[in-house]
């Protein structure tokens, strides 16, 4: 809770102050900070940030944007920061609603993207991983992570830390999820379609095809588009019933993002077809004869610091990267790397993914690329944006690959 300095720097209801908290530590995050101390369970604690290089328990009130989160636990998020502007932030606590106690010693820190630096966790298989999608609620409640893989694996996780294997019912290697219609949906070879409320219990559903199936998104508003092999392309409007549409192409669907207001798909030898409804398909020119293996749009509001964005990013075959702003007139960007890029995604920042441990990121809409060292040479097939972190909601982006291979960065 956030609460004016005044009615917190006082006197209290007949407790006592606490000692000034130990331990205390400051992890900056993208749009973030991670606040920790050495916790008492008896002390209410209160953790108060500013726009400056010295907050204090007693200028607090004089600050702009200064604001105090009363009743908090170690550790503890603050989200819905600035990135690259500097803030500084204290620690105290009392003990039965009394006066505050002295503050910690002021810590300074500066928000920055997640995605330049990356974590190797454990394989979590010696099979290939090839999708990964992000639910941000699921029927339990809960937040969750699901990579899906060969051989119908899939895992899901709450923590990006302790995954869980699930049994998804079928033994065709799956290529995308996606949280849609309330379902977690796991799409992939053979029309294969898997769906699940929680990320347990997985159901068959029937896709009306054998072409491998390879992505998948939605409108938001309850429409979704699956493509995949030899122009295949079905929709659905609750995840669980689909039915096929006229792509006008029979070449192979990589990958599908909706955005201000169109659908686009990407494929083999830069095939592009555009959908304002998902109904009705238009061929369009190929921006390029690479590959297109996946495409996503990115959008966010101008801040202080950084530009709007309103973009659609495609990219593919020996490093290819495309942008437009509108899904029909595309530009080429010098993505600074030759090895296949096989997914994209869009949090904070662009985060591009491919072969041998490939990243690279954009904060500037696509059009410059920056290399991130990944710690991994493992063909990487799939990143997804997330605000799960291995103790509480964060910001940042997963990748996964071959051999199980599973990457983080905060």
């Amino acid at each position: 809770m956030i609460v004016v300095a005044s009615l917190v720097a006082g006197c209290g209801g007949g407790g006592s102050s606490a000692p000034t908290p130990t331990g205390v530590t400051v992890d900056p995050g993208d749009t973030s900070a991670t606040v920790n101390w050495k916790n008492d369970a008896s002390v209410e604690y209160w953790v108060w940030v500013a726009q400056s290089s010295n907050v204090s328990t007693d200028d607090c009130a004089t600050m702009t944007g200064c604001v105090i989160f009363t009743n908090v636990r170690p550790p503890f998020i603050v989200t819905g920061l600035v990135n690259g502007k500097t803030y500084s932030v204290t620690v105290n606590g009392r003990h039965n609603d009394g006066p505050g106690g002295p503050g910690s010693p002021t810590l300074v820190f500066v928000p920055r993207l997640a995605g330049a630096t990356w974590t190797v966790g454990a394989p979590l298989t010696g099979s290939n991983l090839l999708g990964v999608g992000y639910a941000s609620s699921l029927s339990t409640g809960l937040a969750s992570l699901a990579t899906v893989g060969a051989a119908g694996t899939i895992f899901t996780t709450g923590n990006v830390t302790a995954w869980a294997a699930a049994t998804s019912g079928t033994t065709a290697n799956l290529n995308a999820v996606q949280h849609r219609d309330n379902l977690l949906v796991a799409i992939g070879d053979g029309g294969a379609i898997v769906t699940s409320p929680d990320g347990v219990t997985w159901t068959p559903r029937s896709s009306g095809t054998t072409n491998a199936l390879y992505s998948l998104d939605g409108s938001g508003s309850g429409q979704v588009v699956a493509v995949g092999a030899q122009g295949t392309l079905l929709v659905t409007s609750d995840s669980t019933s689909w039915s096929a549409h006229d792509s006008h192409t029979t070449a192979n669907l990589y990958s599908v993002a909706f955005g201000d207001g169109r659908y686009v798909a990407v494929g083999a030898n830069g095939t592009l077809v555009t959908s304002s409804d998902g109904d009705t398909w238009t061929l369009q020119k190929p921006p390029t004869s690479a590959d297109l293996k996946g495409v996503f749009f990115g959008t966010r509001n101008a801040t202080s610091n950084v530009t709007a964005i309103s973009t659609f990013v495609a990219v593919g075959r020996g490093g290819t990267i495309l942008t437009s702003s509108d899904g029909l007139t595309w530009t080429a960007r010098a993505s600074g790397v030759t090895a296949d890029l096989e997914s994209v995604t869009f949090g904070t920042q662009f985060v591009a993914v491919g072969q041998g441990g490939t990243i690279v990121t954009s904060s500037d809409g696509g059009v410059t690329w920056t290399h991130a060292d990944s710690g991994t040479t493992a063909n990487l097939n799939s990143v997804t944006f997330t605000l799960l972190t291995p103790k509480v909601i964060g910001v940042g982006y997963v990748a996964v690959g071959d051999g199980g291979t599973n990457l983080t960065a905060f």
